[in-house]
């Protein structure tokens, strides 16, 4: 059986980057994404939550902020989990893999060192599209402590 889990969304940050540490220290970035979904008589808006891990979600939390245009590549992910009134939840969440940072949007503050002109690119494991890139493994034993 083949199986394949691959998602590639371009929009809008719906709202600033939040990061948060997991509690062994691993850096994990959440924020939302509008993509406008063009139809021929409307046009309509689709909602995702994004998480970035490690460097990838520190690059977005320090250069991006609500209303900047952004490229994600990633993947689908499902979680299941109890809320406090004891009612069980789930939600599917993107989590990227590479995020590319687009333009159209000039900073009102001069520019972040250039990294949030067109173009910019971050990669989960800090490393650009050119170079050769090593899978970073995630552990997905770091995910049952996020309090989100």
């Amino acid at each position: 059986m083949v199986s394949f889990n691959r998602v590639i969304l371009a929009g809008n940050l719906t709202r600033d980057p939040e990061l948060r540490f997991t509690n062994d220290g691993i850096p994990v970035c959440s924020f939302g994404l509008a993509v406008n979904r063009v139809r021929s008589k409307n046009e309509e808006v689709d909602f995702f939550d994004i998480s970035a891990w490690r460097e990838l979600g520190e690059t977005v939390a320090n250069y991006k902020k609500k209303g900047d245009p952004i490229l994600v590549e990633g993947r689908l992910q499902y979680r299941t989990w109890e809320a406090q009134d004891g009612s069980k939840r789930s939600k599917v969440d993107v989590v990227a893999d590479n995020v590319q940072f687009l333009g159209g949007r000039a900073d009102a503050d001069g520019g972040a060192g250039g990294a949030s002109s067109g173009g910019a690119q971050a990669r989960r494991g800090g490393r650009s599209q050119g170079s050769n890139r090593d899978e970073v493994e995630i552990n997905e034993e770091d995910f049952d402590d996020i309090p989100f």
